[in-house]
């Protein structure tokens, strides 16, 4: 059990609320999106979006259970996720348990996530850097081995159908990272995780140590079966974040409502607490992460502690949590 110290509500946290800056003249974007899409005679389909970041910068979370866009898509666990403060702008997407048909293609996936960084250098100049990670994917019925390569394409498939595995695209500033891009010509362009990061530099950014977020996607097994989780946690003006989870193995599904604590553990671990819907029931989480690397998976770790009872935790078997500190 960890010894945390929480920050309540009532105490004074002045020194840790995030008000948006413009960093000394940097500017920053960035946006983070589950599913974007567009299919011949449906509305375009836009699901977990964070929106843009403003140019000075800010924190954006945007998370769901689950959709089911009916013919097109089911999918679980949504999390999205856009930081830009201090020297750098950070973007991640994931999704859990897509089902896809278009084109008369089946494309399935156990999880997506899309990553985006671009940072400032001591010298005023900007670099980038990004990555996926797909689990399981799967297209007509065939197992797809990722290269981990940017870019891999996947053709010879029906309606000229192109399906693009950890596409990567940007310059020395800005970078956007689509998990799996999916393209029927004349009938379907699907993008699943995508992240986007922007930042233009100046000398010198504000690097306000006392800002302080976490974020992350991806799973545990737990008693042998996944359990995918979206977190988020810090505070913007109040307590910010969101969590969602769905244990396969019991069938129990977590809806957080709202932000009730954070803290901070040590270097590399943050709790979080909150209200949440218990398979539509009303309790509470507890909810510890620990950033240790990049990525994350049998490295960083995450668990769960519910007002029924309920607890799950250890290292990732996929996915990555994020600490979010200026010019770190």
């Amino acid at each position: 059990m960890f010894k945390h110290q929480v920050i309540a509500i009532s105490l004074a946290i002045c020194a840790l609320i995030a008000t948006p800056v413009l960093a000394d003249g940097t500017q920053f974007s960035g946006q983070a999106t589950g599913v974007n899409a567009t299919v011949l005679g449906l509305a375009p389909i836009l699901i977990s979006d964070t929106g843009p970041l403003p140019p000075e910068g800010g924190q954006f979370e945007k998370s769901l259970l689950s959709e089911n866009v009916p013919g097109v898509l089911t999918a679980e666990v949504f999390h999205s996720s856009t930081v830009g403060q201090g020297n750098r702008s950070r973007s991640e997407a994931s999704v859990a348990n897509l089902d896809l048909t278009v084109g008369g293609n089946t494309i399935g996936a156990d999880f997506l996530m899309a990553r985006a960084t671009a940072v400032c250098n001591s010298n005023g100049s900007s670099s980038v850097s990004g990555g996926s990670e797909i689990a399981a994917l799967m297209i007509n019925g065939q197992t797809i081995v990722i290269s981990g390569q940017p870019n891999q394409t996947i053709d010879n498939l029906p309606l000229g159908t192109q399906v693009i595995i950890n596409e990567q695209k940007g310059n020395s500033g800005d970078i956007t990272v689509n998990a799996l891009h999916v393209i029927v010509p004349g009938v379907a362009d699907v993008i699943v995780a995508s992240a986007h990061a922007d930042v233009q530099c100046k000398e010198k950014p504000i690097c306000d140590s006392a800002t302080d977020f976490v974020t992350g996607g991806g799973w545990i097994l737990n008693n042998g079966s996944k359990a995918n989780f979206a977190v988020a946690g810090g505070i913007k003006n109040g307590f910010w974040g969101h969590l969602q989870y769905n244990d396969h193995g019991n069938g129990l599904k977590v809806k957080g409502t709202g932000v009730t604590a954070y803290g901070i553990v040590d270097a590399t671990t943050r709790h979080i607490e909150g209200t949440c819907e218990i398979n539509g029931a009303s309790g509470s989480y507890k909810v510890d992460v620990s950033d240790i690397t990049e990525p994350g998976k049998d490295a960083d770790s995450f668990s769960i502690t519910l007002s029924n009872g309920y607890f799950a935790g250890k290292k990732l078997d996929g996915g990555n949590i994020q600490l979010h500190q200026p010019c770190r």
